[in-house]
């Protein structure tokens, strides 16, 4: 890889976005690297950047958290194909490069763009929207959907265990309509979860079962989410035995079609951001990625 585009938002997370652009091009620049850097002025300015990056450059560098990186991966989907993928990490959580182990200091972030190996990655889908680490859907979004970016940076993940307890005491659960691995059922839950990686909430052991490349969906459902059921839940979560708590429905598939039968409006959240409401149909796109790890 020698033609590197840098994509970064200069208003978003911290002031230092810029900064660490060049420092990033400077780096690539001594090993000999030919580098552009590109401010993005929005979202659709930035995934319009990634989608021609495609057919102009090596590999593309985004600067930030899941966000960032799943606005770069629209871009690939829009493109129908991807080139290989940079990233330095500048987010609060970072699920997407814990799961991968890419250095979250900016410095060895940016030596592994050249010292890292590109390697397939899957990526969750619904159309040309892509999911790189999580879909949440029930009491799980409306704790996300509480949780100011402010407190994100002020309090780290621990915002969303406070948030959550205090989301307890809405008893609301969710009709379902459920197609997944050739079977269709009704359910009601109170949360659901489908990710990428094993990686959620910041918690790299979350699903031990789970990696990058396994060519799955992983689905939690749970039915109770209660203060009685609070501090067993969290120890299943931070341990990574969920699947094995009382109440909660763990499986594994590449195809999952998700209706709401309730009244209420139900929106998903994709990488800790608001999208769209049910229906919706979620599909991997095994190994459509190629992101720059560390050699190991």
């Amino acid at each position: 890889m020698n033609n590197y585009l840098i994509i970064y938002n200069a208003n978003a997370g911290t002031s230092d976005n810029e900064k660490i652009a060049k420092q990033a091009q400077s780096f690539l620049e001594e090993n000999g690297k030919h580098v552009t850097l590109s401010k993005t002025a929005s979202r659709d300015d930035a995934v319009e950047q990634a989608k021609l990056a495609t057919d102009k450059y090596d590999c593309l560098v985004t600067i930030g958290g899941d966000g960032s990186i799943n606005t770069a991966c629209e871009g690939f989907l829009t493109a129908g194909k991807s080139i290989p993928l940079g990233i330095i990490p500048g987010g609060t959580i970072n699920n997407f490069a814990r799961a991968l182990k890419i250095p979250l200091d900016t410095d060895k972030a940016i030596h592994n763009l050249v010292a890292g190996n590109p390697t397939e990655v899957d990526l969750g889908a619904i159309n040309q929207t892509p999911i790189i680490s999580s879909l949440t859907l029930g009491r799980l979004a409306d704790i996300a959907r509480n949780v100011k970016d402010e407190d994100k940076k002020r309090f780290g993940k621990i915002i969303y265990l406070i948030k959550g307890f205090k989301e307890l005491f809405a008893n609301r659960s969710y009709k379902l309509k459920i197609t997944a691995n050739h079977q269709t059922e009704t359910l009601r839950a109170q949360i659901l979860l489908i990710t990428t990686t094993n990686s959620v909430g910041g918690f790299v052991a979350f699903n031990p079962d789970a990696s990058y490349d396994d060519d799955y969906l992983h689905v939690f459902l749970l039915k109770s989410f209660t203060p009685m059921s609070l501090l067993a839940y969290l120890s299943y979560f931070i341990t990574g035995n969920l699947k094995n708590a009382k109440g909660v429905r763990y499986f594994k598939t590449q195809t999952l079609t998700i209706e709401g039968l309730s009244k209420r409006d139900i929106q998903a959240r994709i990488d800790g951001d608001p999208a769209m409401s049910l229906p919706i149909t979620v599909k991997t796109k095994a190994d459509f990625l190629q992101v720059v790890v560390p050699r190991n």
